[in-house]
């Protein structure tokens, strides 16, 4: 498809400017690239071939576009398996909640012990009304089903009905606040220890956002939210090598890892494998993944 006289009169300086750094390409082609996804993104694939201010020798548009493809496929397949751990915490935590502390037990500030202080219960009840009136809204139009609540009971909404209108983060305040049997609980349902699992979901809650918002993750580097790797003794496979833990490969280890426990059929992996198979020339020690990881006990499983 040619580019339109209207995108050659927006796009051609951008065009220039990435061609005068080296970047090998048809220029007509590059103006429809730069058309879909707009210079700063298209840039941020090829800073990766970039030494100083010009792409190394050899960089074309096919090979910075084969990384935005990779990406996006990417963030699609781990959006995916985030959505399925999501959902496993929010039901766990619902239940293992409610057998605890009763249905409506999140009404009662006394049985989130871990909020580190008033204002965390405030911001929870606040969250916890956005869900109700989420719930209800929905019911009037008829998009959701009548909610059962205990019978007789005057307080609203179950823990249950509220924890499937928590986003990401509500329901990673819901899982610090709780007790720490019900945290050690609930960590048990995926194996590491709780303080491992809650610096996975930090990290997968800034994967998702990532995702979501459509960044770059490919090379993507999480420096200040580095997750914890399981002990030694009790995991030895999450050190056969161990895997650098500021980077996407890790969360990508941790997604499958995590999804092989509560969907032991699905077949998330292999369409992860297919897509670094089509991308043969993606570089993954980028992301963090050692030489041979495909052999890795965590991937070979």
């Amino acid at each position: 498809m040619m580019a339109s006289r209207t995108s050659e009169l927006f796009f051609e300086p951008a065009a220039g400017r990435l061609i005068a750094r080296g970047l090998r390409a048809d220029k007509t082609e590059l103006i429809r690239r730069l058309e879909m996804i707009g210079e700063p993104r298209l840039s941020d694939y090829a800073l990766f071939h970039r030494v100083g201010e010009c792409y190394q020798r050899g960089t074309t548009l096919q090979v910075v576009w084969e990384l935005f493809e990779f990406d996006s496929r990417l963030r699609s397949l781990c959006f995916e398996a985030i959505g399925y751990i999501e959902a496993q915490m929010r039901s766990n935590l619902a239940y293992r909640f409610a057998h605890e502390h009763g249905a409506y037990g999140y009404l009662d500030p006394a049985n989130f012990p871990n909020f580190p202080h008033q204002t965390m219960f405030s911001r929870w009840e606040d969250k916890i009304k956005e869900a109700e009136a989420s719930v209800k809204r929905d019911q009037r139009t008829g998009a959701t089903a009548p909610t059962a609540n205990i019978p007789g009971s005057q307080l609203g909404l179950t823990i249950w009905t509220i924890a499937e209108r928590m986003d990401f983060g509500t329901m990673m305040s819901f899982f610090q606040g709780v007790t720490e049997n019900i945290q050690k609980d609930i960590a048990d349902t995926v194996g590491p220890p709780d303080v491992v699992v809650k610096s996975w979901l930090i990290g997968l809650r800034v994967l998702r956002n990532r995702c979501a918002h459509h960044d770059r993750i490919w090379n993507w580097r999480f420096d200040r939210t580095r997750v914890k790797i399981p002990g030694r003794r009790k995991f030895p496979e999450w050190h056969s090598p161990k895997m650098l833990n500021n980077q996407i490969g890790i969360l990508i280890t941790i997604c499958r890892y995590w999804l092989n426990h509560i969907y032991p059929d699905n077949d998330w992996t292999k369409r992860v494998l297919d897509l670094f198979d089509s991308h043969p020339t993606v570089p993954t020690s980028a992301m963090g993944l050692p030489i041979g990881w495909r052999g890795h006990p965590l991937w070979n499983a």
